[in-house]
């Protein structure tokens, strides 16, 4: 029989353990309708009413009872709720009458008997006397029904003080162990990690609330090499910002999906196609999770020379930044611009750029003349990829044929008059005592043009006399026989730098830090839309640059660069 909700004068999730120890846990209530879903996607993976077929459930981060709230009463005597906090062991006695509900701490207790050769029985357990029976009988099938806590303790000179030693359990030094790096900092890693030993052997299936990170990420690489191995049943996403206490301005999916823990198999050699779950768990689409190793990451595709000459380190545009803790100042011989492109998921849309100089932190490489090609397909596909908060933790992945030269003339072309595209021309720029010369290598048009036009400024007009070597960009356009839209793309470019030019005198030149013929794009554009200048020719250019930019799309698609979610 259901429970009625009218009989209990706590509601789940509100038992009164203090709101500051649950996120130091990394604690977050799951959304109960989401709960009575994932109630579903078990029962249809294992079977109806499983609890009349031989089947125990444990829940070892129970908290509240969100998860087993809609379970009927006859369900009680099969399940298992273990939590940290004793107001919640009482909270759940209360609500689930009959189950087995206990105080445990999951990362802690008993974990050596799980871990060494000992049975169960050898040694005195923490854990109750019927749980320890069923989990030695032969006959007894498991599902381990968890969400469990996210939290991550920080690394040492880190901010995160608060969480500095969460992770100090006795799981991490045995993650240590089987050398598999920071992931051993992460509570959720950690439930993973003794879950599969605890079943080891056993008829079980896992159905597991989640970030996807544990599928896909970089950094669970070796997790996924030696631990999370195991066979895909079904499952679901949904929005993060159905959890109370995430940032909504930010969503990202957090999944439930169902393993089967007899099946070892690589996630990487399996289809893994889950529902996709509006916020009223009404049904959106389908999404296929894509998990390839992490050597076939778009991240990996490009070679990154040896940075070895000091550079002034930016951290925008125009704004040198060299006095960090953390400086990064080295370029590779040859250096065109720097390619910013922290991270390799859809998340990171922001953190993807190109510089004048070295990046001032880390996640940037020198864009070099051998490695330019696939620099600025970097680029221009992962800042035309719109972000959401379904596809925010897929990863960018190398292209499986070779991108033809259509595709890599129209990635370069986008990526001139992109937002991001931060290449910039500064003179006399001191750093570590020397003065540099920034050229802006991604200037697009020939000396021989510029000197046809009228420059009203005589200093940046002398420049030109002095300096009058084409730009890389320049030359490498001059090759390439652009398609009609592209063609118009670089014609209006034209356009608009001779009229920053022509308006020079008028334009606050000075706040961008103009001082030369070779300005870069940010720079101009900044000088005329301030001033009110050639508001139809950008207006022109932003539909140019979505034309553009949706073809690049497509053919990332059919690259297998991106996925179809």
């Amino acid at each position: 029989m259901a429970k009625n909700f009218s009989s209990f004068s706590k509601q789940p999730g509100k038992a009164s353990t203090g709101e500051k120890a649950r996120k130091f846990e990394g604690a977050f209530y799951t959304p109960l309708p989401f709960a009575r879903k994932a109630l579903t996607y078990l029962e249809k993976s294992i079977c109806s009413k499983w609890w009349k077929n031989n089947y125990r459930l444990w829940d070892m981060a129970a908290g509240t009872g969100n998860l087993e709230w809609f379970l009927p009463a006859d369900a009680y005597p099969s399940i298992y709720l273990s939590t940290l906090h004793q107001e919640d062991v009482q909270h759940c006695q209360r609500i689930f009458p009959g189950a087995t509900v206990f105080q445990y701490d999951y990362l802690n207790d008993d974990v050596e008997s799980v871990f060494d050769d000992q049975s169960l029985s050898d040694r005195a357990r923490r854990k109750p006397d019927n749980l320890i029976r069923d989990l030695l009988n032969p006959d007894i099938k498991w599902i381990i029904f968890i969400n469990p806590p996210f939290a991550t303790s920080q690394k040492a000179g880190y901010s995160g003080e608060s969480k500095k030693s969460v992770s100090d359990t006795k799981i991490r030094p045995l993650m240590h162990e089987w050398g598999l790096g920071e992931v051993s900092r992460e509570l959720f890693a950690q439930f993973l990690f003794r879950i599969r030993q605890e079943f080891a052997g056993k008829e079980a299936h896992l159905g597991l609330f989640s970030t996807l990170k544990y599928v896909n990420s970089n950094n669970d690489q070796k997790f996924r090499d030696k631990v999370f191995q195991f066979g895909f049943e079904d499952g679901f996403v949904f929005s993060s910002a159905n959890f109370s206490g995430t940032q909504s301005a930010n969503p990202f999916p957090v999944g439930f999906l169902v393993w089967d823990l007899r099946k070892k198999k690589k996630l990487e050699e399996q289809r893994m196609e889950v529902t996709v779950l509006d916020d009223d768990t009404s049904k959106l689409g389908r999404k296929l999770i894509v998990a390839e190793h992490r050597d076939r990451f778009l991240s990996k595709w490009i070679d990154r020379p040896a940075a070895t000459e000091i550079f002034p380190p930016l951290g925008s545009a125009i704004s040198v930044k060299g006095g960090n803790t953390d400086v990064r100042d080295r370029v590779a011989k040859g250096f065109l611009a720097s390619l910013m492109c922290n991270g390799n998921d859809v998340q990171h849309h922001n953190n993807v750029a190109l510089l004048s100089g070295p990046y001032v932190s880390a996640g940037a490489l020198s864009i070099v003349p051998e490695n330019f090609d696939k620099a600025l397909i970097v680029h221009a596909v992962r800042k035309n990829v719109r972000k959401s908060w379904i596809n925010d933790r897929d990863q960018f992945l190398q292209p499986s044929g070779e991108p033809n030269t259509a595709f890599i003339r129209r990635c370069v072309v986008w990526s001139l008059v992109a937002d991001s595209n931060q290449t910039a021309s500064l003179r006399n720029v001191v750093h570590k005592g020397e003065t540099y010369q920034i050229i802006n290598h991604f200037f697009p048009l020939k000396v021989s043009s510029l000197k046809k036009w009228d420059i009203s400024d005589s200093e940046v007009a002398h420049t030109l006399k002095l300096d009058n070597e084409d730009r890389f960009m320049a030359r490498w356009l001059a090759d390439q026989k652009l398609d009609s839209q592209c063609a118009e793309l670089l014609e209006i470019i034209g356009n608009l730098y001779q009229s920053f030019f022509k308006h020079f005198k008028d334009l606050p030149t000075a706040k961008y830090k103009v001082e030369h013929w070779d300005a870069g794009w940010w720079q101009i554009k900044r000088c005329l839309v301030e001033t009110g200048l050639e508001a139809e020719r950008f207006e022109r250019v932003e539909e140019l640059k979505k034309n553009i930019g949706a073809k690049i799309c497509d053919e990332a698609l059919k690259l297998g660069i991106i996925s179809a979610n």
